[in-house]
């Protein structure tokens, strides 16, 4: 069965999207990890369709859904999620922990699954070969009930149909990703080809969208470094979901004291689970003002 799907989305308005068709120079890009990755190899040119000149060239984003909605693996309690090797996140391009993915497994599979599958990029591997993925955290989490995923970056097809790549350079047309209707869609760089215009997103003031750009650095780029970045600067521009990913991606290093700071300014900036990832850290929940 599929259960609680978290699907990525663009998280722009058409005006902008317009605008970045008009813009962008449709040169080839490249994508490779920022660290470790020695199961990466060769080059993939991925396909892509013009909406300005193909009539049945529809957004990936659109794609993406259409797939994930598709599929369906017996016994099996699905979840389509945007990951990289350390991380998933949700709808909204804020962080999902482990824990909470735990929370929402337990809540909502049913008596007949006997496994969870967790449908996005390198959650059963990671490209620096470490042991420590997104499946067997989640599987400890669960109490040890099984976890399977993806040992790549993941595509579907429009019946839902799931395969992986591995290439360590990715090229495509700069823009807005975009293909053919019954097209396979390549899940991550739904997000990761807005990695290309986070400085335009910046001087246009669009914070949201440069958080969604530190996304596709850390599912597509596999450059964990450049999201938290990203993120920071979404944050200074506003974004709570920016500090709040800021702070989680400080507190899995160690360094609690700046996670601690990140995750005040987001939850000053009205992020709702801001206070509850203090409280994890060990600092006492926000005082709580007397009525009237």
């Amino acid at each position: 069965m599929v259960g609680a799907e978290i699907k990525g989305r663009q998280g722009m308005s058409h005006t902008v999207l317009g605008m970045l068709a008009l813009v962008a120079l449709l040169v080839p890009g490249a994508g490779l990890a920022c660290g470790k990755a020695n199961r990466l190899e060769g080059t993939l040119s991925i396909p892509q369709c013009d909406p300005a000149t193909s009539t049945t060239c529809i957004p990936a984003a659109e794609a993406l859904y259409q797939a994930t909605t598709a599929f369906d693996i017996p016994n099996a309690f699905t979840i389509a999620v945007q990951t990289s090797p350390w991380r998933m996140y949700d709808a909204e391009d804020r962080i999902v922990t482990v824990e909470e993915m735990a929370t929402v497994i337990r809540a909502k599979r049913s008596e007949s699954d006997s496994r969870v599958h967790l449908a996005g990029s390198w959650t059963a591997a990671r490209p620096d070969g470490d042991a420590d993925t997104l499946v067997r955290r989640l599987s400890e989490a669960l109490d040890g009930f099984p976890v399977d995923g993806s040992d790549g970056f993941l595509w579907l097809s429009a019946a839902g149909e799931l395969r992986t790549t591995h290439q360590a350079f990715s090229v495509w047309k700069t823009g807005p990703y975009a293909v053919e209707r019954g097209a396979d869609v390549l899940m991550p760089l739904v997000a990761g080809w807005t990695g290309d215009f986070e400085d335009w997103f910046a001087s246009e003031g669009n914070a949201a969208a440069v958080v969604r750009a530190g996304v596709g650095h850390d599912v597509f780029m596999l450059c964990p470094q450049r999201a938290r970045a990203s993120f920071e600067r979404a944050a200074e521009m506003g974004s709570a979901i920016g500090a709040y990913n800021a702070g989680l991606m400080y507190a899995d290093t160690g360094d609690h004291a700046t996670a601690i700071a990140w995750l005040e300014k987001a939850r000053a900036l009205g992020e709702p689970k801001a206070g509850a990832a203090l409280v994890r850290l060990g600092e006492p929940p926000a005082a709580v003002q007397p009525g009237p």
